[in-house]
């Protein structure tokens, strides 16, 4: 059965454009087992006469459509009882005769055909019996392959099934690592510290570092230079490093300040006993003001009490006692004014000297104070941000790290997808295969889908024919060319066997005349140091001062390499010649090397005789 024998049918049938059907396109109608048969009986059994004619569906449809209907069931069996065949008409005794003749005829090359049809009915009994014989022998072996057929699909079935079952996990996994990375803001919320905004992070931060940078201004740039005794620009500050001992705060400003803060003490030491002196001065004529005003007040209490009556005498008494204690008193001051308080003042001025210096290192450490105070709080606040910041990019390190391992897991999936597919694509290409498959009817051309058939007889048949071209390749020829393979195969393997057993004689040959030839070089040879010289005296010659030669070379090479391992020691011994040997070298091969290796020893040099 093939399409062409079904596009036949239609055109005998006479259905419309037949003629221009492909019977190619309907080929793959007989590739069903249920449809195969119904194709057969309907290309076999279907003709002319099943088909109905267009007069008679025309008189069936106004048959149909009149009042009496059609007839169906009993009705229509009664009808068909009461037709009556016409009688028979009557034949002649020749028409008789010629009508026995035929039967007769007809009944012995029926006879004929039976027996022949008994002959093949023996043959194929035949045939049958040794075929079942086989089918017995191929039995056993197909209830063993039907077994293992059956435990290969149980377990292709299960293997299957745990494959469907691990897909969908994966890609339910796959769903759910999905959702976890898909953030649209209003269903799902962020999973990862990437996926979140960081403008309020930067808007805080550059919030503190606007107000870090008023607070440093305030406190570092404003005001500070008066306040530090400089006279620089106030936009510069720098970072006040306290264990560096030359800080400028620490040691006393610049030179230039150190010399007038110095012009400025000795000012004070030369004015300092002046001024002390006046002080002093000051202060005693103070004293003796307000004991003056004492004595007064006294003096007048008295008098107004009536204490002293009117003996004038004896107030003039007391006036004069006490000019005398006056005048004592203004000469001891006089001598304490004169020699010992200049004195005093002028051991006085050392002191006064440490207590103003003092004081000022108590100002510079008062302001060093307020810088270090300052800045470890502007350091601490920068500490902070900065720690902030780097635990920032430690978290978004660490979640990239898992990122990547997440990316790499996927793409290993991947890849074993997409090789796990290839196979399977390669397998389902392989299982395709029209020679794998069984064939619902026989061909006797190969098919132009099955690759492997087709390969195979371009291996065993066109190598053979290659100057003709085949439209069809056939299974015929195929047989054929496996056929004349086997014979060109066993042509060769004989071939071959004739070749080694001609090679072996020749081997024996070669042998035997090998030993004639020694027998007729070393016949009658009387020597008892070994077989007899065969070389002419020249050549023993040449050939034993070649070997004298050889030996004096292999001396020689051994002392070169005594000496050199001897100078190697030496060298390795002493380094400074170790040294000399390789700046030698240098001298022709690198002048620019040698010359940095002088500069560097001259420095060195240099550097110790500073030591």
């Amino acid at each position: 059965m093939s399409g062409r024998q079904f596009v036949d049918t239609l055109i005998h049938l006479g259905y419309p454009k037949a003629e221009s059907l492909d019977p190619q396109s309907f080929e793959w109608m007989f590739e069903g087992e249920g449809v195969v048969s119904f194709l057969d009986w309907f290309c076999n059994n279907v003709g002319t006469t099943n088909v109905l004619h267009p007069k008679d569906i025309q008189e069936y449809e106004k048959l149909r459509d009149s009042e009496e209907g059609v007839l169906q069931g009993s009705q229509l069996e009664e009808a068909l009882r009461s037709v009556t065949v016409g009688e028979e008409e009557n034949l002649t005794d020749d028409q008789l005769r010629k009508v026995i003749s035929q039967t007769e005829h007809d009944l012995g090359i029926k006879k004929k055909r039976k027996q022949v049809l008994i002959q093949k009915r023996n043959k194929m009994s035949l045939h049958q019996t040794s075929l079942s014989h086989r089918l017995s022998k191929v039995r056993s072996t197909e209830v063993k392959v039907k077994s293992q057929f059956k435990h290969h699909k149980e377990q292709c079935r299960t293997d299957s099934t745990q494959m469907n079952a691990n897909l969908e996990n994966l890609v339910q996994s796959v769903e759910e690592l999905h959702n976890l990375y898909k953030c649209d803001g209003v269903q799902n919320s962020p999973s990862f510290l990437s996926q979140l905004s960081l403008d309020e992070y930067a808007n805080a931060e550059e919030k503190f570092s606007q107000e870090l940078t008023t607070f440093t201004k305030k406190q570092f740039f404003e005001g500070i230079s008066e306040m530090a005794g400089e006279e620089e620009e106030v936009s510069r500050y720098q970072i006040l490093e306290i264990s560096d001992p030359d800080s400028l705060l620490i040691r006393g400003e610049r030179q230039e300040v150190n010399l007038s803060e110095c012009k400025e003490l000795a000012r004070i030491q030369d004015l300092y006993p002046k001024s002390e002196s006046k002080r002093i001065d000051a202060l005693m004529k103070n004293k003796v003001a307000s004991q003056c005003l004492k004595c007064a007040e006294n003096l007048l209490h008295s008098i107004q009490a009536g204490q002293f009556g009117n003996n004038i005498q004896d107030i003039h008494k007391q006036c004069q006692e006490r000019r005398e204690s006056v005048g004592q008193v203004d000469r001891d001051l006089y001598k304490l004014r004169e020699t010992d308080i200049p004195s005093l003042i002028m051991e006085s001025t050392s002191s006064q000297v440490a207590r103003i210096l003092t004081g000022d290192y108590n100002l510079k450490l008062s302001r060093q104070d307020y810088f270090v105070s300052n800045q470890d709080q502007v350091i601490s606040e920068l500490v902070k941000q900065r720690s902030r910041n780097e635990f920032l990019t430690m978290a978004f390190e660490v979640e990239t790290q898992g990122h990547r391992d997440t990316h790499r897991l996927l793409t290993a999936i991947q890849q074993q997808l997409q090789t796990q597919l290839q196979s399977w694509s390669s397998r389902m290409s392989m299982m395709d295969e029209p020679s794998l498959s069984v064939a619902k009817y026989e061909r006797g051309t190969v098919d132009s889908r099955d690759k492997f058939t087709t390969r195979l007889h371009h291996m065993l048949v066109d190598r053979s024919d290659k100057g003709t071209d085949q439209l069809f390749l056939t299974f015929d020829g195929l047989v054929e060319g496996a056929h004349r393979l086997k014979c060109e195969s066993d042509t060769a393997q004989h071939t071959l066997t004739s070749t080694a057993v001609r090679h072996e004689n020749r081997l024996d040959l070669l042998e035997s005349n090998l030993m004639a030839c020694l027998d007729l070089v070393y016949a009658g040879s009387s020597t008892t140091s070994g077989q007899p010289t065969l070389i002419p005296r020249q050549l023993l010659d040449s050939m034993t001062t070649l070997d004298n030669l050889i030996k004096k070379l292999e001396r020689s090479i051994k002392d070169v390499v005594k000496e050199l391992e001897t100078k190697k020691q030496i060298l390795r011994n002493d380094p400074l010649l170790h040294k000399e040997r390789k700046m030698f070298s240098f001298f022709f091969n690198n002048p620019a090397h040698l010359k940095q290796l002088f500069d560097e020893l001259s420095s060195q040099l240099q550097a110790h005789r500073v030591n």
